[in-house]
Formats: structure tokens, C-alpha cells, sequence
């Protein structure tokens, strides 16, 4: 009975050890930065067909160069409303290219977030330079909470750049 349990464990392991490296996260639909598609909208009927609109966007900015970290590359995303809204928040991320492997996450900004705020909500991701050409993607993840009487009471929306080469 051990040799056969040893074995199935011995299996298993073999199993585990051969399971391909995960795929970057598949994202539904995002939202491409310069596309016009990103805004998105609350509303509040105010009676007799009339209704209260706040629009919010989110922007990422291709990745370059930064002009503050030397050796540094830098994505930047930011959220913004045309009004206050319960709570705003933002958070970059970087992708780099691995030969191989595709885009993997290499960092992630400080989420920026604030109560009662119609933004601009900003947060960077920095990543080590490779002195040599590599490409990059910024993705932003931005939230918005709706405030009182408005709908719907939550909206997350997705921004990517396309593939930006960056050599320093």
C-alpha cells in the first residue's frame, strides 16, 4: 500500500512540475487608451424625464522613458470624473515583453484613491530599464463608486496602450 501511494505522489509531482507557465490575465474588452471608447457614465433621475449625468474616464500613457528615476521605465494611468463621486481609484501596471514567455507583469503602481473626488486620480508603476531595446504595455485599472441616488453603484473600467519599444 505505500509503494502505491509513493507512486501516485511521485505522479502528481511529475504532473505539477510539467504545467506550462500561466498565460497573462485575459482582460474582458479593455478599453485602449486614444480610442474614444473609454467613458463611462452614471445617472440620477431628477423627475419628469430629466436625468443627472457624471461621466468618468481612465487614461494610461504609453511607457517611456522616466524623466524622474534614472534607469527607470515609467506607465502612468490616471482617473477623472466631470463631477465628485463616493470614491475614485487608480492603479498602473507594467508589462514587459520575456523573450518566450510573452508579457509578464514587472510592476504595479500604489493604488490612488480618494473619497468624494472628481480626480484626476493619478498612479505610476516604475520598472528597471534594461539598457537595450524592450517592449512594454501600460495597463490601468480604474473604479469609480457612484454617489448617493445615482446608477449604477459601481464601475470598473480597463486601459492598455498598445506595445511601446523603449530603449535606454
Amino acid at each position: 500500500m505505500f509503494r502505491k501511494l509513493a507512486a501516485s505522489l511521485a505522479t502528481a509531482l511529475v504532473a505539477a512540475a510539467s504545467v506550462a507557465l500561466p498565460a497573462a490575465p485575459a482582460q474582458a474588452e479593455p478599453v485602449r487608451a486614444g480610442t474614444g471608447d473609454g467613458p463611462v457614465v452614471f445617472t440620477r433621475s431628477t423627475g419628469l424625464g430629466m436625468q443627472d449625468v457624471i461621466t468618468c474616464t481612465g487614461t494610461s500613457d504609453n511607457p517611456h522613458n522616466s524623466s524622474g528615476t534614472p534607469s527607470a521605465v515609467t506607465g502612468k494611468s490616471r482617473s477623472s470624473c466631470t463631477a465628485p463621486v463616493a470614491e475614485i481609484r487608480a492603479q498602473a501596471e507594467l508589462w514587459r515583453y520575456l523573450e518566450g514567455y510573452g508579457f509578464v507583469q514587472t510592476a504595479i503602481g500604489s493604488l490612488a484613491a480618494a473619497p468624494n473626488s472628481a480626480g484626476p486620480m493619478p498612479s505610476t508603476a516604475f520598472d528597471i530599464c534594461q539598457g537595450r531595446l524592450a517592449y512594454w504595455v501600460t495597463v490601468g485599472r480604474h473604479t469609480f463608486y457612484a454617489p448617493p441616488g445615482y446608477s449604477p453603484p459601481k464601475i470598473t473600467l480597463v486601459t492598455e496602450t498598445p506595445p511601446v519599444g523603449v530603449n535606454c
